[in-house]
């Protein structure tokens, strides 16, 4: 149905009271502003046109542009000079429409969702007009039951050269809230596990503590319906669509927490006091001890001169004070928290974009142009439909992309006294489906998990990336996930100001696991780091591996087999180094040797608890006479480092993450359809993605990843690993890239 416009400025139209041949394009004739509202019909329901008319005189047609020189960029068209009879004039009609109004439908409010949307339209009418006829009465006419893209009868009666468009964009913002306490148990391994003794707090919130998210829908489409002048007897139809789906929110709140008993006290007291000192607390003892005005021995010297530079003190006689003083303080600060609580900043954020885009040009005959089809196309639902209405039409142009893309981040600060934590997560997912005009699609998806840390002056990030990707395009319900080009990349960032020996030693125990030099020669590449790094300022040290897309698919019958043997292996050397167990925990080889054999039986065993592990490893030990190391291993509580006690309480979840890395790799290999359902790309990389949220758990995968090759015959030069140790002031920045055990040194 036409839109009968009401235009009551009968003076300005009395200006224009000559005829076409007077003028020339292009000329605005009329612009105003609408004192009444004016209702026309849209596919269900009303909208009104209470914004500008503005009426424009062309010398050519206003959407004649060929669908081969329009790009996917550009949403307006050139007026080009086509063949239309040079006698014709052309009168552009612009016309801006709205709809607003609050959206809160019954099942939204019994979820405390609420949203108020908003929506703007333009309407474009470009038709022709003889020579000589008079300005006025042809705008008085046409004004009174102007074409409008939402009739199919108009659009149908067009003359060649004229046209109807539709331009729309709108906005709908909602507002949701999820309670406080859901997102907080799911994430309660980041804040527990930051103390030495894993769940150490007691924590308590208040339950009915909501995070307030914010969702916001941006979109709009373009249709345009041109009938040429060199092919009357058919339709040309331009659809451009965007829409972009954004969901964010951000919480944070403060969290009591207590911690439980005297022991767990002495414990966080330990862990605390030795983080702050980086010394162990026998050391600091045997230090107070022999200060002034007693004689200090020889070995305690390295430790008092490390200790004055890390408490920027001069004088000997200063140390002991000031060491007095800070453990004193300390011991008050957490007898405090013991009893009124230790104060935890905790926050979440999430962001969700989906994004659509789409490009569509066809022609179509007037008696093709159906009922259904046409209100397919002015509702914006055209691309969704296409495959039903292929006989009708012949596209000449098309690309239709849809992209999802999620983002998360949990955080936590712990500050007590001058030492500070800091822990940041973050998990992303994109994935793109494209579609060809035969219904066929073609995904890929890429995630990212990373998890960043800063204990005292040490900085480190891990990332786990992981990209799956169609070549070519396929039926929706023939794909499986053999259709996919995989690839996967570890990497690990660490940063600190300066480099000691047993930072030194960590070192060079990373670049073991990671493949980068022989695992039996940790300590004397440490040494040798030491002697090159100990005066260099600002020292990082990035790791990668990445698996390329060809070795990735051969490997994943192996990653799928769960061999206890493989797993118990990696899992062993990725065991952090322990300075007080250099017999068996020094290097990666050997902690395989000492510990795998436990690790093999607690994957094996039906109930799989820590303190058997623990036990099994402490048998060990003593059997190949190592009773100092079993000592500690047994009475783990008691004593500091990372022994696997330790080690085991702050990864509780250890075998079923393992079991979920293992149905990840099964699932990548497997010959099930996806049915074109894109998430399922991401509900399988969420099953490992887990590898790459802390430390031990990435060490054990990169060193994995290597063992499963070595076992399928594959030469090391098939994983890409490579290192980049970064050190020096700005000015005369330094650095070695390592590439499998070859080191070179460069300046960048």
């Amino acid at each position: 149905m036409p839109i009968h416009v009401q235009y009551n400025q009968s003076q300005r139209l009395q200006r224009l009271s000559h005829s076409f041949k007077d003028y020339s394009g292009p000329a605005r004739l009329l612009h105003n502003q609408f004192t009444d509202s004016t209702p026309f019909d849209v596919p269900g329901g009303h909208a009104i046109a209470s914004g500008a008319l503005t009426v424009t005189l062309l010398d050519h047609p206003e959407h004649s542009q060929t669908p081969a020189s329009q790009t996917t960029s550009q949403t307006t068209y050139s007026t080009t000079q086509t063949s239309a009879e040079p006698q014709t004039f052309w009168l552009n009609y612009e016309l801006s429409a709205s709809l607003s109004g609050t959206t809160i439908q019954p099942s939204q409010q019994a979820n405390n969702i609420s949203g108020q949307a908003s929506a703007h339209m333009q309407l474009t009418a470009c038709l022709s007009a003889r020579p000589g006829n008079i300005i006025a009465d042809t705008l008085t006419t046409q004004l009174t039951t102007l074409p409008c893209i939402y009739s199919r009868e108009d659009v149908k009666a067009l003359k060649p050269g004229e046209s109807l468009a539709l331009d729309t964009q709108g906005t709908l913002t909602v507002q949701t809230s999820i309670k406080w306490s859901e997102l907080l148990c799911r994430n309660f391994h980041l804040i527990s596990r930051w103390l030495a003794q894993g769940e150490l707090l007691d924590l308590s919130f208040n339950a009915s503590l909501n995070a307030d998210l914010e969702v916001s829908i941006e979109g709009g489409y373009q249709v345009i319906f041109f009938r040429p002048v060199d092919t009357p007897h058919i339709l040309r139809l331009s659809y451009v669509k965007s829409t972009s789906n954004s969901t964010q929110g951000t919480v944070n709140t403060n969290i009591t927490a207590k911690l439980r008993n005297r022991e767990a006290f002495q414990v966080a007291y330990t862990a605390i006091l030795e983080a702050i000192f980086q010394r162990s607390e026998e050391e600091i003892e045997a230090l107070t001890a022999h200060l002034p005005p007693n004689a200090l021995p020889d070995q305690l010297l390295p430790v008092a001169t490390a200790l004055l530079k890390r408490l920027g003190l001069d004088k000997l006689e200063e140390l002991k004070p000031r060491i007095k003083e800070i453990q004193q303080s300390l011991e008050t600060s957490i007898c405090t928290a013991a009893q009124s609580g230790v104060e935890l900043s905790f926050y979440y954020h999430y962001h969700r974009v989906q994004m659509h885009q789409a490009l569509l040009h066809l022609t179509v005959c007037d008696d093709a142009l159906t009922p259904t089809l046409h209100e397919a196309t002015v509702a914006g639902t055209l691309m969704s439909q296409l495959d039903t209405h292929l006989k009708q039409v012949n596209v000449e142009q098309f690309f239709n992309q849809r992209i999802t893309q999620q983002h998360h981040t949990w955080g936590v600060h712990f500050n007590v006294f001058s030492w500070q934590m800091m822990s940041r997560e973050d998990t992303k997912f994109q994935v793109i489906t494209e579609e060809n005009v035969h219904g066929e699609i073609k995904l890929s998806g890429q995630g990212l998990r990373c998890y960043q840390d800063q204990t005292g002056e040490e900085k480190r990030q891990f990332y786990i990336d992981f990209e799956a990707a169609m070549p070519t395009f396929k039926a929706p319900a023939l794909v499986s996930m053999q259709d996919f080009d995989l690839t996967l990349t570890l990497a690990h960032s660490t940063r600190q100001e300066n480099l000691d020996e047993h930072a030194a030693c960590q070192l060079a125990d990373e670049l073991a696991i990671w493949g980068l030099i022989p695992p039996g020669e940790v300590d004397t590449l440490a040494g040798q780091l030491y002697r090159k790094l100990k005066g260099q300022q600002d020292i990082q040290a990035t790791l990668t591996l990445t698996i390329p897309r060809d070795v990735f698919r051969d490997l994943l019958p192996t990653l799928a087999d769960a061999n206890p043997t493989r797993l118990s292996e990696a899992l062993a050397a990725a065991m952090p180094r322990h300075l007080q167990m250099p017999s068996c925990r020094a290097n990666p080889l050997l902690r395989k040797a000492f510990y795998s054999p436990a690790f093999a039986h607690y994957l094996s065993a039906d109930e799989s608890k820590a303190a058997t592990l623990i036990e099994l490893a402490t048998t060990r030990l003593k059997q190949l006479k190592q009773y100092d190391s079993a000592h500690k291993e047994r009475d783990w509580r008691s004593k500091p480092g990372p022994t696997l006690g330790r080690m085991m309480q702050m990864h509780p979840d250890l075998k079923a993450d393992l079991n979920n890395l293992i149905t990840g790799m099964h699932k990548l290999n497997g010959h099930n359809t996806l049915n074109g359902d894109p998430e399922v790309l991401q509900t399988i990389y969420h099953l490992f993605d887990n590898m790459g949220s802390q430390h031990f758990y990435m060490r054990f995968f990169a060193y994995y990843l290597q063992l499963s090759l070595t076992e399928l015959g594959y030469q090391h030069t098939a994983l890409q690993s490579t290192g980049l140790i970064e050190f020096g002031a700005a000015t005369a920045r330094q650095a070695w890239l390592l590439s499998g055990v070859a080191p070179t040194r460069h300046s960048l």
